[in-house]
């Protein structure tokens, strides 16, 4: 599995990464814990714009936009690209290829 994708996912799923506690202190009373954000992908695992396309020729490789529809109509997307706003993405993660590299946007 992609490293930044695993590490995603242990945060979302609240499990400690590597050099964290394993024992999660308890919020405090009365107060809400803010939703953990995964970690900040490195500029070497991200595509350049100019480098898409030789990206998407891999079959292997999906382009996920996560853009409202009318963003999308309004300033264009990427033929062949998945469309699934990130206000659905939660409840429609099954859509997605769980054998192949995702890419969003």
């Amino acid at each position: 599995m992609n490293p930044a994708i695993a590490a995603f996912l242990f945060v979302a799923a609240g499990m400690p990464l590597a050099g964290q506690s394993q024992t999660p202190s308890p919020p405090a009373p009365a107060q809400q814990q803010a939703p953990a954000k995964p970690p900040a992908m490195s500029e070497d695992k991200r595509v350049k714009a100019e480098a898409i396309d030789s990206v998407m020729a891999d079959p292997n490789v999906v382009l996920l936009d996560v853009r409202e529809p009318k963003e999308i109509e309004e300033l264009g997307g990427y033929e062949g690209a998945v469309n699934i706003p990130v206000t659905e993405l939660e409840k429609r993660l099954g859509e997605l290829p769980k054998d192949k590299t995702i890419l969003t946007a």
